[in-house]
């Protein structure tokens, strides 16, 4: 004889009685209870009577299969997932802000204050923190000029510290002036441009500033790097450039545009945080390549991943690491952070690679030199060819749109990730109405090449680049 069946827990675990096993138990204790036979059928009394209570029982056997699941990782959802983390000190990764750095153009010593917003052409706003100026002290751009040339009078130009001057004879006109001062600096990281009697100067890497100072001359517009933070949490990545409107009038702030973007994270979901919570003996590890991926990740603001490659080898490897070294890639996230993160969780004794060197103070105040990297960015070209249903009404999607939806996706893909072609092809039939056919052939290199229809293969410490400008879309009809 069969061992009988048993519903609820067990030391095998939870198992629910479902509605056709709660209809034959009500019936068969019914039964049991008058010491006859009655009728079940769908028509009956007793059949409709249960029906409608079965209905009400099973909502609770499934809740009650719910609650027993919501204790461990792999079947705990929302909340519940959430709280059995907590158990164990692992919260969610909330969503964080995207950071752009951007010129803010005007006349020099204009406040921008605080929560002053401005916005990219997909309707994002953004605000700063902090009370803000326009400053020639800390500029990226400047630019001169001088109204009248007057014989005799002494032009001066400081740029950090350095100074030149010039006395203008009868015969000079500005051209000659601004020349003559800005041809006495020899700065390798300060470019200086003379159109229409205007000199721009600038810092070759924007981010970077400047002190200016100037003597009878005129300073016409100043531009400073200021931060500003994404008024929604998440991954928003504007292009670069496309952050160009101020919502916030403010005299003598003329323009402003995004040069950098620290790209926001999306909050963790479900699947990332059984994941993490999986790979929490590593985080609290001291000398393994997965502790500080797992810490990276988990500790510092705004890194979206981190993988860590190593050579155990007495000789250099055929990546260019070094003998008995690391490489930490990690993509987002402050440096400085980084580094001493990577510190904090790796073996004494080991060399670092990458081009970022950052300096990290032990608690005996002796400093270490930290080096990681950043993802390789490999620029992929895709090539769209869209054939329209005859049979069927082609919606209102022009090529500018289908490029957006195509770049929106493109978002979700990691470091290390590999472009897959189909799934543009799936995304391209849920969103846009009227396709009989499409083809997406796709190449990579600063120019576009051969384009093939076959995925493109990122390399571990890579990660796909994409951009509007190489995203083609063609319809046929």
């Amino acid at each position: 004889m069969a061992d009988e069946v048993k519903y609820g827990l067990s030391p095998e675990g939870f198992k629910r009685k479902r509605l056709p096993e709660i209809i034959d138990s009500l019936v068969q204790r019914t039964s049991d209870k008058l010491g006859i036979s009655i009728q079940s059928g769908a028509n009956s009394i007793f059949g409709q009577l249960y029906g409608i209570i079965g209905y009400e029982l099973a909502d609770i056997w499934e809740q009650t299969e719910n609650v027993y699941y919501a204790m461990y990782p792999n079947t705990a959802t929302g909340t519940s997932l959430t709280n059995a983390a907590a158990l164990t000190a692992i919260t969610p990764i909330e969503a964080e802000r995207t950071e752009i750095i951007c010129l803010c153009t005007g006349t020099d010593q204009t406040l921008i204050p605080s929560n002053s917003q401005i916005q990219d052409k997909d309707s994002n706003t953004y605000t700063n923190n902090d009370d803000v100026y326009i400053d020639k002290n800390n500029a990226s751009k400047v630019e001169i000029t001088i109204d009248t040339i007057t014989t005799g009078t002494t032009y001066s130009l400081t740029i950090n510290g350095q100074t030149q001057d010039y006395t203008a004879k009868s015969e000079d006109d500005i051209s000659t002036v601004l020349t003559t001062l800005y041809s006495g600096f020899s700065f390798n990281d300060i470019n200086f441009d003379l159109t229409n009697n205007i000199l721009t100067i600038s810092t070759a890497d924007e981010e970077k500033t400047m002190k200016i100072s100037v003597n009878n001359l005129k300073i016409q517009s100043v531009s400073t790097p200021i931060s500003f933070y994404c008024d929604i949490y998440g991954s928003i990545n504007p292009g670069i450039g496309t952050v160009d409107t101020i919502n916030t009038a403010i005299n003598g702030w003329d323009s402003v545009s995004n040069i950098k973007n620290i790209v926001g994270r999306d909050a963790e979901t479900d699947t990332e945080l059984r994941q993490r919570w999986s790979q929490s003996v590593y985080a609290r590890a001291s000398n393994m390549i997965e502790a500080i991926q797992a810490n990276v990740y988990r500790r510092v603001d705004g890194v979206t991943s981190c993988l860590v490659t190593e050579n155990n080898t007495d000789t250099i490897d055929s990546d260019g690491l070094l003998p008995h070294s690391i490489k930490v890639i990690v993509e987002g996230g402050d440096e400085q952070e980084i580094a001493e993160t990577i510190y904090q969780y790796s073996c004494r004794g080991i060399d670092f690679n990458g081009e970022i060197e950052k300096s990290v103070r032990d608690s005996a105040g002796v400093t270490h030199v930290i080096k990681f990297a950043r993802p390789v960015a490999v620029k992929v070209w895709l090539k769209i060819e869209i054939t329209k249903d005859t049979e069927t009404e082609w919606g209102n999607n022009n090529i500018n749109e289908i490029r957006e939806l195509i770049l929106e996706q493109t978002n979700n893909i990691t470091v290390g990730q590999d472009v897959i072609l189909q799934k543009f092809i799936g995304t391209l039939y849920n969103n846009i109405q009227g396709i009989a056919f499409i083809s997406i052939t796709a190449c990579t290199g600063e120019v576009a090449g051969e384009y093939k229809q076959e995925n493109i293969i990122i390399k571990p410490t890579e990660k796909a680049s994409f951009d509007l400008s190489r995203i083609e879309v063609q319809i046929n009809d």
